[in-house]
């Protein structure tokens, strides 16, 4: 059966997530209804989507099977979780409804209860280390919930709307510079084009004195330039910079989003043949594992796994890679840990010439992710080139040709593994002796594109010289 869209929620939720809707649908404040109760932990036991029908008989055992009545019981549990998970980010992020407090008891004319609510507000924003964009629109809210207050009780007096314009001008630069450094991030990967409105007024805006060492706006700024003049490696510093300032003073999902649009630069640049930003790539990613920010839920993913240990392979740092290996095994996903590990270890060995315990580990796991399976093959290939095992490289050559052609549609991907393929095909038929052939062949690897092997392809060419 397909799941719905109730069976994907509530099969969705963590294990304190389970405990704390179960809280929630037993309170009579949000619900009323003990079948709601029951259908919940019905979904919850289910590893698989049940079947309506199975889903009524546990429900209702002894009562005919009603299908409308079970879609409404299913409605009605579906809009109480989602009410559950609203109350739930609500609580996750009180400096965005600090402030409808404040409205309340401006609401009732609730003069005191408004003055100490506004004055305890006032003092968690001023104490939290927070200065992300969010953090000055919170600052907005309260400075407007005061204005409103003021204005009400006392018209002719003075009031903070200069601090209500300076909050909402740090908010508003600081969230369309961020808005601007996503639409340049996702032009760069899908070709795509977009306009930011103001374009010209924001920058000169963020250039003044006065917001230059806004960390809201300087960040962002920073950001903007780099993604927009990628060639100017004064604006990657300025950013490396300002995002190693503000660990700590932004929520981490915003500053994980920060170094992988970091990481991201670094690798174009480096796909640029700018092998200088291997190094910088190493960095933001050692201190994204040292803070824990590449993390999400205590799980590495296995492509972040995959390029830092290429990264820092390139790098030479073979003692690193072997204990970042090891360090983070755990980290990664069950399901992809032993493939992971496994073709990462091989290319350890491998970088140390230890090409036969390469090839152990490569037959240690089953690649089932078309990219990695490929990775997987061409370090095979490389094995058996560097033992001098031509035969087999000769029908793994073969093999993987076969591979790609039974992929019909083509990617950049499969293009540059039948480029591998071909190229090698012609270096393991090249005659010793043969200048001008080894000239072509040459020239061939130095100007196919895509071809991510073509360091080893010319070193490996040259060796046959």
């Amino acid at each position: 059966m397909q799941p719905t869209y109730l069976y994907e929620l509530v099969q969705s939720f963590s294990k304190q997530e389970q405990r704390e809707a179960q809280k929630w649908l037993a309170s009579p404040y949000h619900n009323q209804r003990t079948d709601l109760r029951a259908l919940f932990e019905c979904l919850l036991k289910k590893p698989q989507p049940p079947s309506k029908a199975a889903v009524w008989q546990a429900l209702f055992p002894d009562t005919p099977y009603n299908d409308q009545q079970l879609r409404l019981i299913q409605s009605y549990l579906y809009r109480s979780l989602e009410d559950f998970l609203l109350h739930q980010e609500l609580d996750n992020r009180p400096e965005s409804t600090r402030h409808l407090l404040l409205d309340a008891y401006r609401q009732r004319g609730l003069d005191r209860h408004f003055t100490k609510a506004y004055r305890q507000q006032q003092r968690a924003l001023e104490q939290t280390p927070l200065q992300h964009p969010e953090h000055h629109l919170a600052l907005y809210w309260q400075e407007r919930a005061l204005f409103q207050h003021q204005a009400r009780r006392e018209r002719t007096r003075e009031h903070n709307l200069q601090a209500m314009e300076d909050a909402l001008t740090l908010a508003f630069l600081s969230m369309k510079l961020r808005q601007a450094c996503w639409l340049l991030a996702h032009e760069a990967v899908y070709k795509a084009e977009y306009k930011v409105a103001l374009e010209p007024l924001l920058l000169e805006l963020a250039l003044k004195p006065a917001y230059t060492q806004q960390p809201a706006v300087a960040i962002y700024l920073n950001c903007y330039r780099m993604l927009k003049a990628p060639e100017e490696s004064a604006h990657f510093e300025a950013f490396r910079d300002w995002l190693f300032r503000i660990i700590g003073h932004f929520p981490v999902e915003e500053l994980r989003d920060l170094f992988l649009l970091g990481i991201n630069y670094c690798i174009r640049q480096i796909n640029r043949t700018a092998d200088s930003y291997l190094r910088e790539a190493l960095e933001l990613y050692k201190k994204g594992l040292e803070t824990d920010l590449l993390l999400e839920n205590g799980v590495l993913s296995r492509f972040t796994y995959n390029n830092i240990a290429g990264i820092a392979l390139r790098l030479q740092e073979l003692d690193w890679t072997a204990h970042f290996l090891e360090t983070y095994r755990p980290k990664l996903a069950p399901h992809q840990r032993q493939a992971a590990y496994s073709l990462n270890a091989a290319r350890l060995a491998f970088s140390r010439k230890d090409y036969a315990q390469a090839i152990t580990h490569l037959q240690q796991a089953d690649y089932r992710d078309f990219i990695n399976n490929l990775v997987a093959r061409t370090l095979l290939l490389k094995c058996y080139f560097e033992l001098d095992e031509y035969d087999l490289l000769e029908y793994h050559l073969q093999t993987m040709r076969s591979f790609l052609r039974r992929k019909r549609k083509m990617s950049y991907h499969q293009q540059n593994y039948r480029n591998i393929v071909q190229l090698t095909f012609r270096l393991l038929r090249l005659k010793p002796g043969d200048k001008a052939t080894a000239r072509t062949l040459k020239a061939a690897i130095e100007n196919t594109t895509p071809l991510t092997e073509r360091r080893w392809l010319l070193r490996a060419l040259e060796r046959t010289q």
